[in-house]
């Protein structure tokens, strides 16, 4: 065998790059267009719904959603309110709830997973039996205990929902870090007396900048949810504000008759949650993190 037969041989034995399906681009564009066309409808609001989301007219309760054109494209409610205009709205408080409650519990896990990396076993063990407790107690009951105590203001809702959140970024940074933390040239540099701030800022905390983008849509996600359940059980945002979760609840008993009372927020809620984990799951795979994630 010749020197080009070997080389042909080593080519074709080598290992073939994954197979990319068209859907693997195809549904994170389609995921991030939901999310704009969401979103976008969401800070218009004020544009697409000028009336407001309280206007009442009782002699046109349930009208059926007329799709294209007419005063009420998506019908109304029991109390003759637009549903267009009660779920761009209602997307301010679900979406703006779950938003600042995901950042908050993303940086709270993220503190504590880069104390527990640098604090010794003491304050890691600390921190672990600490995630492990909080994963023990449902986050639906923990939110019913804080909420019947504490109110049902906005403060408290977004309490409820970081404290509901922060566990999955601790754990996902805190084993990302703890490998890094571990690597020759860490050690050499803390050996060489680099201060433990100085390595997490300069080393650590770049590295794990898009596993936080990542975990940050897990949270997201998962809060949204949290949040849309409260609010269905009446424990979220109150009326005459509008809510996704809570207009289900209002509409689930005339699913028969009145459909589009429920099923819009519902829908709603599950694209957001669907799109928001199909681009994290896209982010994951470009910076090779599915692994690490799951």
């Amino acid at each position: 065998m010749t020197l080009l037969d070997d080389q042909i041989v080593s080519v074709s034995s080598a290992p073939r790059a994954p197979r990319r399906h068209w859907w693997s681009a195809t549904l994170p564009a389609i995921a991030a267009l939901i999310l704009i066309v969401i979103v976008g409808s969401v800070l218009l609001a004020h544009v697409i719904a000028p009336e407001g989301y309280n206007d009442q007219q009782i002699t046109a309760s349930y009208l059926p959603p007329t799709w294209f054109g007419g005063a009420h494209p998506l019908g109304t409610d029991d109390l003759g309110r637009d549903m267009l205009a009660r779920l761009v709205y209602g997307g301010r408080a679900a979406l703006g709830i779950s938003s600042i409650s995901a950042l908050l519990a993303t940086t709270l896990g993220l503190s504590l997973a880069l104390a527990s990396v640098i604090g010794g076993r003491f304050w890691d063990g600390l921190f672990g039996r600490l995630a492990d407790v909080q994963l023990a107690i449902p986050a639906v009951l923990l939110a019913l205990i804080v909420l019947a105590f504490a109110g049902d203001g906005l403060v408290p809702i977004v309490v409820v929902l970081t404290v509901g959140g922060w566990v999955l970024t601790f754990r996902i940074v805190r084993v990302h870090a703890s490998r890094i933390i571990a690597l020759p040239y860490i050690e050499a540099a803390r050996l060489g007396g680099a201060r433990s701030l100085a390595l997490l800022r300069r080393h650590v905390l770049p590295a794990t900048l898009p596993l936080l983008v990542v975990a940050l849509t897990l949270n997201f996600s998962s809060i949204l949810v949290l949040e849309s359940s409260l609010s269905y059980l009446g424990l979220g945002v109150q009326p005459p504000q509008p809510d996704w979760g809570q207009m289900v609840a209002e509409g689930q008993a005339q699913l028969n008759g009145a459909y589009w009372v429920s099923i819009f927020p519902g829908i709603l809620i599950v694209l957001t949650v669907v799109s928001v984990q199909i681009l994290g799951d896209r982010i994951a795979d470009h910076f090779s993190l599915t692994e690490t994630v799951r």
